[in-house]
């Protein structure tokens, strides 16, 4: 393998994405062959960091294509024109997807991005920024890195278990700037432990509160962290996270001051929001073709708050319009952030597994009387622990359905624990598809162009 050739393919498929960023283009050359301007001062790092675009808009559709909240008619599917959306609907069973980049290319430009910062965090010179301001910048370029590899990791590599997560293939980890970095695929439990240790560096350097929540900040910091041990089945270490986001941050929304007659009726930045991102747009998750999935709506009780505010019922057609992020990028594209309420059920999950049902329980209570009718919310109890995770995982699953990649990341987890397996079925033009625990299927292929140009192992099929 020709490692020159390879570097070049895969770095300039970085840099094509950011290369067009206006507040940091003059660091990102298109030409991988030409040397990087060094950044000389803390506001040129910031100026990375606060592109927006690149920092909190699309992330990964890819498992909100394939999860089970919705469902596109026949006819919406013919009449679509995004194939890599089509091919995951059905989790590339009728054919594997066709795209060359996407949730790939987008997420390995922002850890170069983020990584170019910190290759030259220590080298600027503050020009009248604190040094509590550059640590910031250091804390939100490891957040970006380690979530980045996360949602990687979610998406093109098998579901993590913690009996064989040594032997399970990883996705590749980008821990610098340098193009001459070999580019390999380490397992799936060092992409974990690389991830973790990012984002407790984060931690340790993150304000508890940001200037805007467009930046990451210490409590979302500790949720990331925690959604990471609930896919690694660290439930106590979970909980820890967990608990550290909410003592700085607890905030949650009465939903019974809430107007569901509104369009978008949860504003944007608003106080369950710890960090604000949005999923990538695509045809096939707008409204006019996502509809909720009936048994989903079904299971909403009538003085659940959240039926009238997350659903537009018309006519038995239900769609979603609960999105986090209000009027901001419209019904069509999902919020992707880190939220209050999802810290709430990690605790309360946690708890649950750990065997202190009433603590989860309560937690759970906490959470739940702001999203039911005052009057007619009755506390929710278990009698024992696997009553209470039932609880809170059909909680969950109402609680946090179209939140970017919330459902298929749940999926993948309860498929590793014995009891809790999820089969996704959809029919599609007269024929059935059945995505069952275990298949292979749940790691999406790495995009061919990568794995010609390069020695990267592609998954199995």
């Amino acid at each position: 393998m020709n490692w020159t050739k390879s570097k070049i393919y895969i770095l300039s498929a970085l840099l094509a994405a950011v290369s067009g960023m206006s507040s940091c283009k003059k660091y990102l050359d298109a030409s991988p062959n030409k040397q990087l301007t060094v950044p000389a001062v803390e506001q040129d790092l910031r100026a990375i960091l606060d592109n927006n675009n690149a920092m909190n808009t699309a992330y990964s559709a890819y498992g909100a294509f394939a999860s089970d909240e919705y469902y596109v008619s026949d006819k919406n599917y013919q009449s679509l024109t995004d194939i890599p959306a089509k091919d995951y609907y059905v989790w590339g069973l009728n054919g594997e997807p066709t795209d060359k980049y996407n949730d790939w290319s987008t997420s390995y430009s922002r850890i170069f991005s983020v990584n170019v910062v910190l290759d030259n965090i220590t080298s600027v010179k503050l020009n009248g920024a604190s040094q509590q301001d550059l640590n910031a910048v250091k804390g939100e370029a490891l957040f970006y890195r380690a979530y980045s590899h996360f949602q990687l990791s979610q998406i093109y590599a098998l579901p993590y278990n913690p009996a064989s997560a040594s032997t399970t293939l990883g996705i590749p980890l980008r821990l610098t700037s340098d193009i001459n970095e070999k580019i390999t695929r380490p397992s799936l439990r060092e992409d974990f432990g690389s991830i973790i240790t990012d984002m407790k560096q984060a931690v340790s350097l993150l304000p508890d509160i940001s200037l805007t929540k467009l930046r990451p900040n210490r409590p979302a910091a500790y949720a990331a962290l925690a959604n990471v041990y609930l896919v690694m089945q660290d439930f106590k270490d979970a909980q820890l996270m967990a608990d550290s986001a909410l003592n700085i941050n607890d905030s949650l929304i009465d939903y019974n001051t809430v107007s569901a007659s509104q369009t978008a009726p949860f504003p944007l930045f608003n106080k369950e929001v710890l960090w604000q991102a949005d999923v990538a747009y695509s045809s096939i998750l707008a409204t006019s073709r996502a509809k909720t999935s009936n048994d989903l709506y079904e299971r909403y009780t009538t003085n659940d708050l959240r039926k009238n505010l997350y659903f537009n019922n018309s006519n038995g057609v239900i769609t979603y319009k609960g999105h986090y992020n209000g009027q901001w990028q419209g019904s069509s594209v999902y919020f992707g952030g880190l939220t209050v309420d999802e810290v709430y059920l990690i605790k309360a999950e946690a708890e649950a597994r750990e065997g202190d049902v009433l603590t989860a329980m309560n937690v759970l209570n906490t959470l739940a009387k702001n999203r039911f009718v005052k009057d007619g919310f009755i506390p929710f109890s278990a009698p024992d622990k696997d009553s209470a995770i039932h609880i809170i995982m059909d909680m969950r699953e109402k609680e946090l359905c179209f939140r970017g990649m919330s459902r298929w990341t749940d999926i993948r987890r309860f498929n590793q624990i014995s009891g809790e397996e999820v089969t996704i079925n959809r029919q599609l033009l007269g024929q059935p598809y059945q995505l069952n625990p275990g298949d292979d299927h749940y790691a999406f292929l790495i995009p061919q162009e990568v794995i010609d140009n390069s020695d990267i192992q592609q998954n199995t099929r």
